[in-house]
């Protein structure tokens, strides 16, 4: 092989080394903005579950009307049926 294309190649991969570094760094930036944002809607979804906690306590709900709305508007074959079903468990203290 040639000097030139010898020096060809290094430099190809040098510029492939780069770019991979650039996406990692980029990736990792994607990352993090992505667990901030998920930390802000957990933190909203607790917020939210402790408010709806204390007004069950002063004007009770029913848990099966509450899961007879879940399965009158959610997709019985979608995916966070049994979730949302356990959720409302979980909020009305069901056990």
């Amino acid at each position: 092989m040639s000097e030139g294309l010898i020096e060809q190649v290094q430099g190809l991969l040098n510029t492939v080394s780069e770019d991979v570094n650039r996406l990692y760094g980029e990736s990792l930036a994607n990352n993090e903005t992505f667990l901030e944002a998920l930390d802000d809607v957990a933190a909203n979804v607790l917020g939210l579950q402790a408010v709806i906690a204390a007004l069950v306590q002063k004007y009770p709900v029913d848990a099966d009307v509450a899961k007879a709305w879940l399965k009158d508007n959610m997709d019985p074959e979608g995916q966070g049926t049994e979730k949302a079903e356990a959720v409302v468990d979980f909020v009305l203290g069901v056990e």
